[in-house]
């Protein structure tokens, strides 16, 4: 499958720019970079190049022709960028089908093949319609267009541009579409991963499969291999301890999402997100949950976020008891990182001390601790329970359905909930820091390889 991701502020002002020369076709170009999945593209649009007065050699209703002159300075614009292009322009008039004509083809394809050679990225070519966006990738192997199978706008919220094909919902989906609305035909079109297929990530797993994800990615790199994980892993059974070999959890888990029978594709991927296949795996999902509690593998996961636009709910749970025993606190909290809200580095939730503690050997990590050297580094497992763990998973569900909806623009972006005390607080800062790392690879998809250890 090929995604194509735009930020929100991007597609409103090139909105704007082709509204304003209604009912005349207008275009412009973005910068274009691709991230490779594991089975899939993901292509990054950025940074918009808007006509100058000069810039069409033709236009009219039903035409739209750059100059020359206007590709050479995008070309030469993309080059110094190390990018590829998109050229997306407006199909204004209703009459006409929102996909590329076999005009738009033919261009693209003398466009792709004149320029794609000059290009440090693919040469994409979109059209805007008034009932939603087309969008194709110049193939240079096969000298043809691929077709885009999703667009999409992602900002505080996450919105499918292309077409989506509506139709009655059945008689399983008929209270939900109730519920959710237009955002239930976004949500059972989505491929979700889960990271951490624990006692959090698989009742996050088992709320998105039973509310009709198209596909969902499990990712895990351990074994059901402790009896404490009875208490809290949805699908675990006494039986699978009694095996001759442990169980992977994401088998265990995936065995029990299948059992249910209600037609979401679930893929097993036994790994750590540090490693960089299995990275590529989640390059193939439209949404990423991560359940996962060390400071490493949240750090990989973060890394999706601002260079290839891959929407993150980070979720985590605190539980203990006081020192006369009795229960403390149940809280529960949510991130939801977008390429527009703060990053887990802006918001100061994972740290490099703890990282660098993750990554040394036991024996040595274990000494550095005893003399008071790893700050911030216990090593000891989280307490939990299931009590606090379904609230979290069940927190991070109801992020997923805010992103698919307008009124997530109004959410907070981070937040902690006290299932306890039912109280809860909403966690800063609210926009991204201007010198994290973040913001400097806004965009850059594979154009910068990932920092994954």
């Amino acid at each position: 499958m090929i995604r194509l991701a735009l930020l929100r502020p991007d597609v409103e002002e090139v909105a704007a720019l082709l509204a304003e020369a209604a009912p005349r076709e207008q275009g412009c170009f973005l910068l274009l970079r691709e991230g490779r999945g594991a089975g899939g593209r993901r292509l990054v649009a950025v940074d918009p190049i808007l006509p100058p007065p000069d810039a069409w050699e033709a236009q009219g209703p039903d035409m739209l022709r750059p100059t020359a002159r206007w590709i050479s300075a995008a070309v030469s614009r993309a080059v110094s960028e190390r990018a590829g292009l998109l050229f997306v322009h407006a199909h204004p008039d209703t009459a006409h089908p929102p996909a590329l004509s076999r005009v738009d083809r033919r261009s693209a394809e003398a466009l792709g093949e004149a320029i794609g050679p000059l290009l440090d990225g693919p040469f994409g070519f979109a059209v805007v319609h008034p009932h939603g966006w087309a969008a194709a990738v110049y193939d240079a192997g096969a000298r043809r267009l691929v077709e885009v199978d999703r667009t999409w706008a992602v900002g505080r919220t996450l919105e499918r541009l292309d077409v989506i094909e509506h139709s009655a919902p059945a008689a399983i989906d008929a209270r939900q579409r109730h519920a959710l609305g237009r955002a239930h035909d976004v949500l059972r079109s989505l491929t979700v991963a889960v990271v951490g297929a624990g006692g959090l990530g698989s009742p996050t797993a088992e709320q998105v499969v039973r509310m009709g994800a198209h596909r969902v990615i499990l990712v895990d790199h351990d074994l059901l291999d402790t009896e404490s994980n009875l208490r809290r892993v949805f699908g675990a059974r006494a039986a699978d301890l009694r095996a001759t070999a442990a169980p992977r959890k994401v088998d265990v888990v995936g065995r029990h999402l299948d059992s249910l029978g209600l037609g979401t594709e679930v893929a097993r991927v036994f790994g750590d997100v540090r490693d960089e296949a299995v990275f590529r795996a989640l390059l193939d999902a439209d949404v990423v949950v991560c359940a996962t509690d060390t400071h490493g593998s949240r750090a990989a996961v973060n890394e999706l976020v601002a260079p290839y636009f891959v929407p993150v709910i980070d979720v985590g749970v605190r539980a203990g008891a006081k020192t006369n025993g009795d229960l403390a606190a149940l809280t529960a909290e949510v991130r939801v990182l977008t390429p527009t809200t703060p990053c887990l580095w802006c918001r100061g939730a994972i740290s490099g001390d703890v990282i660098r503690a993750e990554n040394l050997p036991a024996d040595e990590r274990q000494r550095l601790a005893t003399e008071g050297y790893l700050v911030g580094w216990s090593g000891a497992p989280a307490p939990s329970v299931a009590a606090l763990t379904v609230l979290a998973s069940g927190l991070a569900a109801a992020a997923l359905l805010g992103l698919l909806t307008s009124e997530g623009e109004a959410c907070p972006s981070g937040y902690v909930v006290d299932g306890l005390f039912g109280d809860g607080i909403e966690l800063g800062p609210s926009e991204p820091v201007s010198t994290c790392r973040c913001r400097r690879r806004l965009g850059a998809a594979d154009a910068e390889p990932p920092p994954l250890r």
